[in-house]
């Protein structure tokens, strides 16, 4: 990450004298995006009544590394305000899926003593999670010459993928997570085309799910990227 940032912060620096969008207008392209994928969470067990064992925390730290490809459509105006920088007002969106860990974690849990009838989670318990339809609405406000800031909201949904062999783990179902998106990055046009370089980052909503079975699923999902975008300029 380190050597990633220097190497943008670096670029940043040597293409502050390239012109950049300062022409009013309506803009299409794509995005192809380095993207790292964070999440910190725990799932709490359903509390069995007279089950001193029942309501076992679990906590699992994951990550992953996906390369992704987007589209969007902005519109550039020049705001004297700004000297005469390009003010830019634009929507991205990621189609397909990612997962949220490299790899698929399971666990076998096992019931004794007195409660194990009771508490009945003697099995084998796998899981693991996807991100898809991310969606970003963007604001870019430029700073210097090239260079500029991009502050965002941003929604994707959250697809869980558990199994059991275990009746009392239950299924969680997906959910939609807000965001917020900030950014700094490099951008410039040559004729009609138009091109940026940013670095992003997003911090989602805490996920909150209940399982069938009473299970709950706690979680803090995170986003980080290196970006490219090319596109065209009407």
């Amino acid at each position: 990450m380190k050597k990633i940032i220097t190497i943008l912060a670096t670029l940043m620096l040597t293409t502050m004298s390239i012109n950049f969008a300062k022409a009013e207008g309506f803009a299409v392209g794509v995005t192809g995006a380095y993207t790292m994928i964070n999440a910190d969470g725990q799932e709490t067990e359903a509390t069995v009544t007279g089950v001193a064992t029942s309501g076992e925390v679990t906590k699992k730290s994951v990550d992953n590394n996906v390369f992704t490809g987007s589209v969007f459509a902005e519109y550039s105006f020049v705001n004297v305000s700004y000297a005469d920088s390009g003010v830019t007002f634009g929507v991205r969106y990621t189609p397909g899926s990612a997962d949220v860990s490299d790899k698929v974690f399971s666990r076998t849990d096992t019931s004794t003593g007195a409660d194990a009838a009771a508490e009945a989670d003697t099995g084998t318990y796998t899981a693991q999670a996807q991100v898809e339809k991310y969606i970003n609405y963007y604001l870019d406000l430029p700073l210097y010459k090239s260079l500029y800031v991009k502050a965002g909201w941003s929604q994707i949904d959250v697809k869980t993928q558990e199994s059991a062999t275990s009746t009392t783990i239950g299924s969680y179902g997906d959910a939609t997570l807000d965001g917020i998106n900030y950014g700094i990055g490099v951008k410039g046009e040559n004729g009609n085309i138009v091109w940026k370089l940013a670095y992003e980052a997003t911090n989602f909503d805490t996920l909150n799910l209940t399982s069938s079975t009473s299970n709950k699923i706690k979680a803090d999902l995170d986003t980080s990227e290196v970006n490219l975008s090319v596109g065209y300029k009407f």
